[in-house]
């Protein structure tokens, strides 16, 4: 009887610890992960782009001759915070910076964690106007662990269209680690 209780219960912490193991993390093809010993995230983008990390920020830019860009930014945030009650903070701070901010999208998306598991975002796409240049951004924001996570990738708005699956692929394979 010891015998079978002692394998029912290696069993049971066999398989309690297998579940909360992350899965095998494979990368997408065509793409390129991005990580470091500091952040709990694995951010994807494209093979040809050029990785920029810099004071704990990762990111990447698509070249010299087409600078679009992608970022990740994470900070705390009260616990009670809502992302609707976020996102209203941010884009006046956004106002306060840029001219003719232009919301011109607001869509649920889903983000991935390593472990099976899934946290809800937004993705917000707009454009803003600083001086006499205009930007396209897509930002996608989610509050996860007590902070604000938030993916934004800034381009220029003739080069939209032409990045719009690789924007969909940076965001749609992202992971919380």
């Amino acid at each position: 009887m010891r015998k079978i209780a002692f394998i029912l219960a290696s069993l049971t912490l066999a398989l309690t610890i297998s579940s909360c193991a992350p899965r095998d993390t494979t990368i997408p093809d065509g793409m390129q992960r991005l990580t470091n010993e500091v952040i709990n995230y694995n951010l994807y983008v494209p093979d040809d782009w050029t990785e920029s990390d810099s004071n704990g920020m990762i990111g990447a830019f698509c070249s010299n001759e087409d600078p679009t860009n992608v970022s990740v930014m994470a900070w705390n945030v009260d616990s009670s915070m809502t992302l609707d009650a976020w996102w209203e903070q941010y884009k006046s701070d956004i106002e306060l910076v840029f001219d003719e901010v232009t919301l011109t999208a607001t869509e649920p998306v889903t983000l991935k964690t390593t472990s099976g598991g899934t946290v809800a975002a937004n993705k917000y796409t707009y454009t803003a106007k600083l001086g006499e240049y205009v930007y396209q951004y897509v930002q996608c924001a989610c509050l996860h662990w007590s902070m604000v996570y938030v993916i934004t990738i800034t381009t220029q708005p003739d080069l939209y269209e032409s990045h719009a699956g690789d924007i969909e692929d940076i965001i749609g394979y992202f992971e919380f680690q």
